[in-house]
């Protein structure tokens, strides 16, 4: 999966995180913890090992936050330079003949 995607997924995750704090359940519920854990093991190795036996929606959002920072550098880095189109390629071309038949 790429990291872009993987960071759409933890803002799926984050969502439902969110709601459980808006509904006022205390724990994360588990099915949402083990989606969670693989998306902090796609962003750094570390990250599961620090949700560990945490539940409490409010952690549980800052270790999403941590994961989302390294899934953005992650993205960046992946994407690498673009394709540098030339606008005006049959014109310079056309202008460097020129240049070259008048010497």
């Amino acid at each position: 999966m790429t990291p872009r995607r993987v960071l759409q997924e933890s803002d799926e995750l984050l969502f439902w995180v969110e709601e459980c704090l808006v509904q006022e359940i205390r724990i994360v519920p588990a099915w949402l913890v083990a989606r969670l854990t693989v998306v902090l093991r796609q962003a750094h190795p570390e990250l599961p090992g620090r949700l560990g036996r945490e539940r409490r929606p409010e952690q549980v959002m800052e270790i999403i936050y941590d994961a989302q920072s390294a899934l953005m550098e992650q993205a960046c880095r992946s994407r690498g330079p673009g394709e540098v189109i030339p606008l005006f390629a049959r014109a310079r071309e056309r202008m460097l003949r020129e240049a070259t038949a008048t010497l």
